[in-house]
């Protein structure tokens, strides 16, 4: 079972789940949809395993860049879109394959999730392909620097914020010993 809100399919083997002998031989299975109940015989090849669940904490559409590839939570199922434009919180995308534009919330928005040769779990942001624990660290570390940004100094006992990554002008500095003078640097 996948998807969110409960859609998403139950899938069985051959023969199992009441629907009898597959049409076309061995190789199928038969997947019945949350939706509607609706049931349907197809090949196994067809079937996509269900990707990673993708972590709350983890800024990736602050990443997703215009042109990129996510998909989109819609009428049940997952579908491959194409980020066009964001205004605030919300999120224009298209479907390509059916022409179709959506707005969409970061909630209905998720990696356009892919294998690698070796069958990891993948996606790609700002044009570099990672796994989902290589986007994990990079995203984490990502996130950790721009909050040491607003740290305190620290030189040589220094008390002053840097606030959003600005050194300030202060006195903490090392000396320059050349004996030069050293110009203030202005405040921002």
């Amino acid at each position: 079972s996948s998807g969110q809100g409960g859609g998403g399919v139950r899938v069985g083997s051959s023969g199992q789940g009441g629907g009898g002998d597959p049409p076309g031989g061995s190789g199928q299975v038969l997947i019945e949809y949350d939706v509607d109940g609706s049931q349907e015989w197809v090949e196994a090849a067809n079937l996509r395993p269900e990707p990673p669940p993708t972590a709350s904490e983890l800024p990736w559409l602050s990443r997703l860049a215009k042109g990129e590839l996510a998909e989109l939570w819609y009428e049940g199922g997952w579908w491959e879109v194409i980020l066009q434009a964001r205004a605030g919180s919300k999120f224009q995308v298209l479907a390509a394959r059916y022409n179709k534009i959506h707005s969409a919330t970061a909630a209905e928005l998720r990696p356009w999730w892919q294998r690698d040769e070796a069958g990891a779990w993948c996606y790609t942001l700002q044009r570099k392909t990672r796994t989902a624990e290589q986007w994990r660290a990079a995203l984490l570390a990502s996130q950790s620097r721009s909050r040491m940004n607003d740290r305190v100094c620290g030189i040589n006992g220094c008390t002053i914020v840097n606030v959003g990554g600005k050194q300030h002008p202060g006195l903490c500095r090392p000396p320059d010993i050349s004996g030069a003078k050293r110009p203030r640097e202005p405040v921002s």
